[in-house]
């Protein structure tokens, strides 16, 4: 198969399927990729054809993303459900023993909590435009949970009513571009589309996420647990930071701290910053190619 026809699979899981595309021979040693949040495995698309060969490629989509199932009503979506269900995918169902992660954003986050859960399936780990799952300094209170459960209460009386809004093809590029403040160029935002909406009559789309995931998780880390988990890592890290992406460390001290953890426990670590915004691996993804080529196909001592 060739590197830019990717193969389009659908995993079976309890509630429905987990949508994912996939680049390349399937003998080769596996990358998984993980999108951001409310993005779809097209983010991937115009990066994944600059990578080498080498590899085999497959790009999940998170439960409510993309093509893949909403999870049930009444379920609320949390980080530690996502983890279960890559465990079970690269277990059960590609039944790969050891591999590497290349995520975006939320996916970079993910990564890394996987990588610090099974330090000895994962070699590589490149973390795109991230540095940490998301924590903040207290982790979740009284009010912010009570928030989210009456948040999600109230979306999904909305959804019984299904009545989506609807957009023609150009209204939707649009609205994709400014839930990003602008982050998304006009062909990033295109190959985001076909994943990210669905036709409706004619000439209408709209947007498939799960509505729900706009809910604050109702379960989150402080950074002081965030740091304690991540001290499970073990593999080899890069860290690709977007010089005109918001930085989302809440202090200095927070950012060196994860650096320092990093660097003490990783098998070897790389920041490198470079021109872009949050988005950089998408609308420029020549500038990012050469330096996962790079970390991805280095012989690194064991």
């Amino acid at each position: 198969m060739s590197v830019t026809e990717p193969e389009e699979v659908r995993i079976p899981t309890a509630w429905g399927h987990v949508s994912a595309k996939c680049w390349g021979n399937p003998r080769n040693f596996p990358i998984l990729g993980i999108h951001g949040w409310m993005d779809n495995a097209g983010t991937f698309d115009r990066l994944v054809p600059l990578l080498s060969r080498r590899f085999y490629f497959v790009a999940i989509e998170i439960p409510g993303h993309g093509r893949s199932s909403n999870l049930p009503p009444g379920i609320p979506y949390h980080f530690g459900d996502g983890i279960i269900t890559l465990r079970k995918i690269v277990t059960q169902y590609f039944k790969w023993g050891r591999f590497s992660i290349l995520g975006h954003s939320m996916g970079g986050g993910w990564g890394s909590l996987f990588a610090s859960l099974y330090p000895d399936q994962i070699d590589k780990l490149v973390m795109l435009d991230v540095i940490k799952p998301f924590s903040n300094e207290e982790g979740i209170t009284p009010r912010n949970m009570m928030q989210s459960i009456e948040y999600l209460i109230s979306l999904e009386e909305k959804q019984k009513q299904k009545c989506s809004r609807t957009y023609s093809y150009e209204e939707a590029v649009q609205q994709l571009i400014s839930a990003t403040d602008g982050s998304l160029s006009v062909t990033a935002a295109k190959s985001l589309m076909p994943r990210g909406t669905i036709k409706v009559g004619e000439n209408k789309v709209s947007f498939r996420a799960d509505a729900r995931l706009q809910v604050t998780p109702l379960y989150q880390f402080s950074h002081a647990v965030a740091l304690n988990i991540l001290k499970g890592m073990r593999c080899h890290l890069l860290i690709i930071r977007a010089k005109d992406a918001p930085p989302y460390e809440v202090s200095k001290e927070e950012f060196r701290a994860m650096m320092d953890n990093y660097r003490e426990r990783c098998a070897s670590f790389e920041y490198v910053e470079v021109e872009g915004n949050h988005y950089v691996h998408l609308n420029e993804p020549h500038s990012v190619a050469g330096l996962i080529n790079k970390f991805l196909l280095a012989e690194n001592e064991k």
